[in-house]
């Protein structure tokens, strides 16, 4: 695919996802917090989070992560529900 081929609306990785940054995690409540691109925070559980990319397991998330994510209502209003944590390398990890 050529360069002027690429769409728009992909992020800079590549994939569709938002993109964010990990910016708090509460193992003990299992909950975090993701900043957005625009600086607003964002919760989500690790009990309903989806995880794809290289963490297989909420616990391996860390402060500082860089992250796509995607959103849904939930009961408790507008949470993260699914997260891509990406390789300390570039590579295109499928998902």
């Amino acid at each position: 695919m050529a360069l002027e081929d690429k769409d728009p609306l992909a992020s800079p990785r590549g994939d569709f996802y938002h993109q964010g940054v990990i910016t708090k995690l509460f193992p003990s409540n299992n909950t975090g917090v993701v900043r957005t691109e625009s600086g607003r925070e964002l919760t989500f559980s690790y009990d309903l989070v989806i995880l794809c990319g290289e963490v297989r397991s909420p616990l391996d998330l860390k402060v500082g992560d860089p992250v796509g994510y995607d959103l849904g209502w939930t009961s408790n209003g507008l949470r993260i529900t699914k997260l891509k944590t990406y390789p300390k390398s570039p590579d295109n990890s499928p998902c």
